[in-house]
């Protein structure tokens, strides 16, 4: 779920919707500089899919230690590890190319939880989260490596969270390339959904595989509008819409109280445009 702040309301996104949301931006992808991604309904549905999983929170979500609605960034790995390994066997069971994706994208972003959450002496309460952080990497591992031999792709050359390290080929420059076009349109729904960008909305991507990256900058100047440099798409302006909840911002006595304020509240659409700044 992303939370966002608008007046005295909570704005709530699903983080499926902001998954699609970063498909049909990547649907646009392509122009004189920047490649389009293939296979490319297969990276299309990996990045659509790419956090299926997380209906199993957010169809009853949970409050963060503030009482609020739970946002994505404050997210529990007993929680995240659940919806990440979700995701990941969800999108492979559609398609294989995009089960990998979505493979990639959970070990990801395990990692940098990792490096976000180093104890500054012995806990054991953070040995029992290393477990189980290492029981969800070898899962997620065991699925990326049946899906990388059922595509073709290496197993017996070293890998670093599902990616070549030390040694490439045309097969695996594309899929750093399908990859890093995920994360960066991962980031690019999360700067629509979100108050402002967060800090690595921005994430650096190829323009075509084999490549060097940019990274692309954003400026919000308003609610709706979304500058963005250098320009990745197909069309001069495109226009997006995605489904939102608005509840009061207050803090909630339970996740039955925050239950019953989404129920009464209705869906409704929020439209931004994309501009090249």
């Amino acid at each position: 779920m992303i939370r966002r702040l608008e007046g005295d309301q909570f704005w709530l996104f699903r983080q499926d919707d902001h998954a699609r949301l970063s498909a049909e931006l990547a649907r646009q992808i392509g122009n004189a500089q920047f490649a389009k991604p293939e296979p490319r309904e297969s990276v299309l549905i990996g990045i659509a899919e790419h956090d299926s999983g997380w209906p199993l929170h957010d169809d009853a979500p949970t409050l963060s230690p503030a009482r609020l609605p739970l946002d994505v960034f404050e997210t529990p790995r007993a929680i995240a590890h659940k919806v990440w390994l979700a995701s990941a066997r969800g999108a492979a069971a559609v398609d294989a190319y995009a089960g990998l994706l979505a493979c990639l994208h959970a070990l990801g972003l395990s990692a940098l939880s990792v490096s976000q959450n180093q104890p500054s002496r012995f806990d054991v309460q953070q040995m029992r989260q290393q477990f189980d952080l290492n029981k969800f990497q070898h899962a997620v591992i065991e699925l990326l490596e049946g899906l990388r031999s059922r595509l073709g792709l290496r197993i017996d050359r070293p890998l670093r969270l599902g990616m070549a390290e030390g040694w490439t080929d045309e097969a695996e420059e594309q899929l750093k390339f399908n990859f890093r076009l995920l994360q960066a349109m991962d980031g690019l729904s999360l700067a629509i959904c979100c108050n402002q960008p967060p800090p690595n909305a921005a994430s650096p991507f190829h323009t075509r595989p084999g490549a060097s990256t940019v990274t692309l900058q954003l400026h919000r100047p308003s609610r709706d509008l979304l500058l963005v440099k250098p320009w990745p798409f197909d069309e001069k302006e495109i226009r997006v819409s995605i489904p939102f909840r608005a509840i009061p911002s207050r803090p909630y006595t339970g996740d039955d109280d925050l239950h019953a304020a989404l129920a009464a509240a209705q869906v409704q659409q929020f439209e931004a445009t994309l501009r090249s700044s």
